[in-house]
């Protein structure tokens, strides 16, 4: 190490290298420092959860001073957060600036000074699952995330030190303690752990090399039930050489849950496979199957969709959770403005015409439609009829058709034979090829309401997608009413979300330098989003309502570009324009915006 600068002693110059040596040294890691007029990008060299050390490739400008107070985002493998940091020393070499930073917490909740809202924070399952269900349930104890080596634990009374020390001892790892209401933790423990102290999920335990069958039976309740707590869409379990991964998919993000040693692992995916009707003895073909999975009698259920995949170390399964309550799919849960939810409750209204709803796997379309029909259901008597591969709900009152694996259904050969049955309304899962995009038309322009899905990027391009896959354009333009574009962002956690300036360089890859300078939000993290800095997902939409005079023009074969035009002289929104509103308005990060307008 060089010798320190005139800002820096000997002394203190040890001080600063005893306090790196208690931290981690990280790479591949990197920081933003901003102030209110700028902002400096770095490096950072090694990370505690108190403080940092950054090398910044610029001589030491004006705000880095030490005491000064700075926010910084900094970007590791796994993403991006914000924390205010104060300045403890700095030190000038050469071009370059080493300085390190004390950080801060900005969302200053304690014990002591702030009431924990037990209702509103998000479960980490692998502390949940800590201790028995017996004891949480008896105890009104919830541990409910792991952060900065510690746990931090819901309560009635904190003032019982003793049953506190039995929890430190269980979960291996100091408390914290957390006062809540008695009434308000009393329903949340019933929700995470059942209503009866008998029927509770099994609690995690350390799992030994010689496992029997029943530990591998437990391993998997354990292993849904840890899904749906977290409120995972997908179960994804890795073989490896020695051991095998198992990871949710949360809010559209990969988080490992844990480990399992191979045997376990292998008799884990046999059970799952066992649970799905698959073949155990074939492991060298890929599979698929499903089954409804039920966490206490009478109580919660899921159906999971289940794939199976040969590799070098074993079987690769992937799971997907398929909701069951169908409660909460309406068009204002999903996150809809006022305006977006007119236009799709005026197409409903229609006796037919056909609406389409586009995006990338995992937008949300499937659940959109599903939104639409229930509103339909509650407003008038029809007759619904649904194409799907696979059901992903299960609603009353409509007739659900799901397409086979060995292609004795297919989404044509249904919808030939749906439209024998006098069907008022016909969602289409996905319009894959022209049979199924021809016949769906044919139908919309006979007198039938057709709903259904395709992957397109945008609204505009929905039109050409059709034509292109021999539709022709004065069908396009006759049956096509409504078309709705949409995607999913991740939600900013209100509690503990960063305000900063938009930098030039950010707003210009938004393709909006004027906005350079406004307030925007970063992730932080605290005790309500899990340490993760975000909070659910935010839905984005592109309404594309085709008008008499737009439906001429795409019959005369306007392209995408010339309908782009239209929409933008129109006032239409888009999807990046709908992303830069909720950015504005702190309800997302720019982080997740720029995915938006890198596939724009």
């Amino acid at each position: 190490m060089k010798s320190p600068s005139i800002f820096q002693s000997r002394k203190q110059t040890k001080k600063n290298d005893n306090r790196e040596e208690r931290r981690k040294e990280v790479k591949g890691w990197t920081v933003t420092a901003f102030s209110e007029e700028s902002a400096l990008e770095g490096v950072v060299l090694n990370y505690s959860f108190s403080g940092l050390a950054v090398v910044i490739n610029k001589t030491t400008p004006s705000f880095l001073k030490q005491g000064n107070e700075i926010t910084l985002c900094i970007k590791d493998l796994n993403g991006q957060y914000a924390r205010i940091g104060r300045i403890c020393w700095h030190q000038a070499e050469g071009e370059y600036c080493k300085i390190g930073v004390n950080l801060i917490n900005h969302v200053n909740h304690t014990p002591a000074s702030h009431q924990l809202e037990v209702e509103k924070i998000k479960i980490d399952p692998v502390c949940a699952l800590k201790i028995p269900a017996q004891i949480a349930l008896r105890r009104y104890f919830l541990p409910f995330v792991e952060m900065n080596g510690s746990v931090h634990l819901a309560c009635a009374d904190t003032s019982n030190q003793m049953a506190i020390k039995a929890v430190e001892r269980m979960v291996k790892a100091p408390v914290i303690p957390w006062q809540v209401d008695a009434t308000k933790l009393k329903e949340m423990l019933k929700e995470v752990y059942g209503e009866q102290v008998a029927a509770a999920p099994p609690s995690t335990k350390k799992i030994n090399d010689q496992s029997d069958g029943q530990e591998a039976i437990n391993a998997g309740d354990e292993l849904l039930y840890a899904a749906y707590l977290r409120g995972a869409s997908d179960i994804h379990l890795d073989p490896g050489y020695q051991v095998g991964t198992i990871r949710f998919r949360v809010d559209g993000q990969l988080e490992q849950y844990k480990q399992l040693n191979k045997n376990l692992y292998h008799e884990l995916t046999s059970r799952l496979k066992v649970m799905a009707r698959l073949d155990i003895s074939e492991r060298r073909s890929p599979q698929d199957g499903r089954f409804s999975h039920q966490f206490v009698e009478g109580g919660r259920r899921i159906d999971v969709r289940v794939a199976t995949l040969p590799t070098k170390y074993g079987e690769r399964i992937t799971m997907r959770l398929l909701a069951v309550q169908t409660d909460s799919l309406t068009l204002d849960k999903l996150g809809f403005e006022q305006e977006g939810k007119q236009l799709i409750e005026n197409f409903l209204t229609r006796i037919q015409g056909m609406m389409v709803l586009t995006g990338p796997t995992g937008s949300g379309k499937t659940t959109t439609l599903y939104a639409a029909i229930r509103m339909l259901l509650e407003e008038r008597s029809v007759n619904i009829i649904t194409i799907e591969d696979p059901i992903e709900y299960e609603i009353d009152k409509i007739a659900q058709c799901e397409v086979d694996n060995a292609n004795k259904v297919t989404f044509a050969s249904a919808l030939r034979s749906i439209l024998r049955h006098d069907p008022d309304v016909v969602m289409i899962g996905e319009i894959r090829d022209k049979e199924t995009a021809d016949i769906a038309i044919k139908a919309s322009l006979t007198g039938h309401m057709v709903l259904g899905t395709l992957h397109t990027n945008s609204a505009a391009a929905t039109v050409t997608r059709l034509i292109d896959m021999g539709v022709e354009p004065y069908m396009v333009a006759a049956a096509l009413r409504l078309v709705v574009a949409q995607r999913l962002l991740r939600r900013l956690c209100n509690a503990c979300k960063l305000p900063r300036a938009l930098t030039h360089k950010e707003a210009t890859t938004l393709a909006h330098p004027d906005l350079a300078g406004e307030i925007i939000y970063e992730p932080s993290g605290c005790i309500y989003c899990a340490g993760k800095g975000f909070s659910g997902r935010i839905g984005l939409y592109e309404m594309l309502s085709i008008s008499t005079e737009w439906a001429r023009d795409i019959a005369d074969g306007m392209g995408e570009g010339e309908l782009l035009e239209k929409m933008k002289q129109a006032g239409v929104n888009s999807l990046l324009e709908n992303a830069i509103k909720k950015l504005l308005n702190g309800e997302t990060s720019v982080f997740e915006v720029i995915q938006i307008a890198s596939s724009w």
